[in-house]
């Protein structure tokens, strides 16, 4: 494909960076990035109650976790719901907390069970 020198015209090498003829500097050709049709562009995460990270039963850690926010953030707007939004904060705790499902036990593989000696029949 040719290039050519927006400034001056003048044909180019495709890997040039400079134009020869008035010395101006060249873009690097766009681009485009690759296109991956069944690659998920959004991710979806569960609200879950995490085990680590939490002060009381891990509401607001959980909804802080599954959308990217500030835990602290997340703890004073529900305080000031609770003092001054009549209750709706605790209540909505209340009902985040019987809702959302708290995260799964992470435990370590078991190791394999030794296999059971061979069976030896009663002597008599």
């Amino acid at each position: 494909m040719a290039v050519f020198c927006r400034s001056c015209g003048k044909s180019l090498a495709d890997d040039a960076r400079f134009c020869p003829g008035c010395g101006a500097q060249m873009q690097p050709p766009f681009v485009p990035p690759p296109y991956y049709p069944n690659y998920p562009t959004t991710s979806v995460t569960r609200l879950v109650r995490p085990r680590m990270g939490r002060m009381i039963a891990g509401v607001c850690q959980g909804l802080a976790d599954a959308y990217a926010w500030d835990v602290v953030w997340v703890r004073v707007i529900t305080v000031l719901l609770t003092v001054f939004g009549g209750g709706s904060g605790l209540l909505a705790y209340i009902i985040f907390w019987i809702v959302m499902p708290e995260e799964p036990l992470m435990l370590p593989p078991m190791p394999p069970m030794p296999p059971p000696p061979p069976y030896q029949p009663p002597s008599q």
